[in-house]
């Protein structure tokens, strides 16, 4: 299979200058601040004036989420009670970071006889099943609250049913035809309307809702913060201001566990940002859980102690780097296999191996779709011929929906639009690639090639210490509010100043008009051959402050670079 990898096209945001100017006279900022807002849709003052200014002032009140009521009538007669209450989580930072917030909420709301469980990816996949629930009867169990999971566990609350156990599911997967697992409440956002203020959350973000109106106080933020980053959750409206006061308090008061992860990270608490939790903090509380090792992220997301925090933020760094060697492994290998495979054409990339790790294969089907674009299926097999799988899909194609056209072929499945997980028998897997290609071929006119959404055309005498502070108010960036993007068209490179740093990136200074900057290209070194014979280069980039050895100066972050276009 040979795909060449893919360029995008630059799609640039309408110049509004004229509206930009009145919009920033009205909110105090630079006019391309303005501008930035204009291409992501606020127009209105008061609009822009939230958007600047996020707070948990503005998230809504969590009865307005359908079960909310019902479930904390029976949490409140759980603690009157002292009944045993598990709350059953989920092995990512979303369900741990959630899980984590429930169990100190109802510790506050005086339910000392509250226990936790997070399943093992490795032995019993995703989501709460029935042997969860036989082993919670056997515990005494009478009440069990699941966090980022249980949407399409209909087996286990049969189970639970069966066995006298009352259960509040806490989610925010699709659901399977609209059908909801037997409970005594189900809170997800996507049984509500699409206007709901709520239906963005994540699961932490569900759990911060169900943990407020138990205590009657909005607390965890930083918990709810963590999970909203890391699942990728869009960072806008109530995600927004969860993820910016969440960061705030994570910043000036950390619990141990975050202050500890930060420090094994090399990031400085007081630059702790959406940026900071996706690339440094998420991918080590992950790793421990794609190592079959979860509970030691619950647990550092917990702990009062330093010490207990050192130690665990420790394991977690080591697993991370065990969780990267087995991703590099497992690249290779895809890379080669679609390589022999011959398959060129073909509408999805489908690979298998007993030799893969399953922990990891979320992250290379990651990989693998970035590269050529296609929507990805990645499954391990076990010894016994079981194989779990992770999935990643593109633009046009909805994943959940496509792995429910290849039901036949599949033991279970479930997830979001572009990323789900699946368990499949050995000797069906070759039947779901050939399936799965196509219900993929069927949605192929739909595909698009991804664009890279710039903001603005500008002039380097635009860019200055005052625009770079202004653009942070913008923060967090992630999901649905990238960090701002600006274009050049040609400019030139420094004599000599083109050449590769690191791993791969690409350093040079960038001159136009009568300004340079220096500029960093995270894994563009293989264009300096192009580049350095080219007159001119086109470059889009996000200013931002870089300081070293005591020195804070204006750097250009490159997100594309190309010959300029004559």
């Amino acid at each position: 299979m040979s795909h060449s990898v893919l360029h995008r096209e630059w799609r640039i945001a309408t110049d509004n200058r004229t509206e930009s100017r009145a919009l920033a006279q009205q909110l105090g900022v630079p006019p391309l601040v303005a501008q930035v807002l204009l291409a992501r849709g606020v127009r209105e003052p008061e609009q822009a004036q939230r958007f600047l200014h996020p707070s948990l002032d503005f998230v809504s009140d969590p009865y307005l989420l359908q079960g909310m009521g019902v479930a904390i009538e029976r949490l409140k007669q759980a603690r009157d009670r002292k009944e045993r209450v598990l709350i059953f989580g989920d092995y990512d930072v979303d369900g741990l970071s959630g899980t984590a917030l429930l169990f100190q909420a109802f510790q506050h709301a005086g339910m000392p006889d509250c226990t936790y469980d997070i399943p093992n990816r490795l032995v019993d996949g995703f989501g709460l099943k029935p042997a969860h629930i036989q082993r919670a009867a056997q515990n005494g169990i009478q009440l069990i609250v699941t966090v980022d999971n249980g949407s399409r566990a209909f087996e286990a609350a049969e189970t639970a049913r069966q066995l006298g156990i009352d259960l509040i599911i806490t989610d925010h997967h699709e659901l399977e035809d609209g059908r909801t697992p037997h409970a005594l409440s189900f809170i997800n956002p996507m049984l509500e309307e699409p206007s709901h203020p709520g239906r963005c959350l994540c699961g932490a973000g569900v759990a911060f809702k169900l943990a407020w109106a138990l205590t009657g106080e909005r607390s965890g933020a930083d918990l709810a913060a963590l999970g909203t980053i890391a699942d990728v959750a869009a960072l806008l409206g109530e995600n927004r201001d969860l993820a910016a006061e969440g960061l705030a308090w994570a910043r000036k008061q950390p619990r141990p566990g975050i202050e500890a992860l930060a420090r094994a990270a090399s990031v400085p608490l007081d630059e702790l940002d959406a940026e900071a939790v996706a690339f440094y903090l998420g991918p080590r509380i992950n790793a421990a859980g794609r190592m079959g090792r979860a509970h030691a992220s619950l647990e550092l997301l917990l702990t009062d102690s330093p010490a207990e925090a050192a130690r665990l933020a420790k394991e977690l760094d080591l697993a991370n780097e065990e969780r990267r060697e087995l991703e590099r492994q497992i690249v290779e290998e895809a890379e080669l296999m679609l390589e022999e495979s011959g398959a060129a054409g073909a509408a999805s990339i489908v690979l298998a191996s007993r030799d893969w790790h399953a922990g990891v294969l979320g992250i290379v089907a990651s990989r693998l779709q970035e590269r050529y674009n296609l929507p990805v299926l990645l499954a391990a097999f076990n010894q016994e011929g079981l194989g779990r799988g992770s999935a990643r899909g593109v633009a046009g194609i909805h994943l959940s929906d496509a792995l429910e056209q290849c039901a036949e072929h599949l033991v279970a499945y479930g997830g979001h639009r572009s990323a789900a997980g699946f368990t499949v028998e050995e000797s069906c897997f070759d039947a779901l690639r050939k399936r799965f290609d196509e219900v993929a071929y069927a949605c192929s006119p739909a595909l698009e090639i991804p664009a890279l959404e710039i903001d603005a055309v500008v002039g380097l005498s635009e860019i200055d210490g005052k625009l770079v502070r202004a653009l942070n108010s913008l923060e967090p960036f992630g999901h649905k509010n990238s960090a701002p993007v600006f274009c050049i068209f040609g400019a030139q490179i420094a004599p000599m100043s083109c050449r590769e740093v690191g791993r791969g990136h690409l350093r040079m200074t960038v001159r136009h008009t009568d300004r340079a900057f220096p500029a960093i290209g995270f894994h563009m070194a293989d264009q300096i051959s192009e580049l350095v014979q080219a007159p001119a280069v086109d470059i889009a980039f996000t200013p931002q402050f870089n300081t070293w050895r005591g020195e804070t100066t204006i750097q250009l972050r490159l997100k594309d670079v190309r010959p300029a276009r004559v």
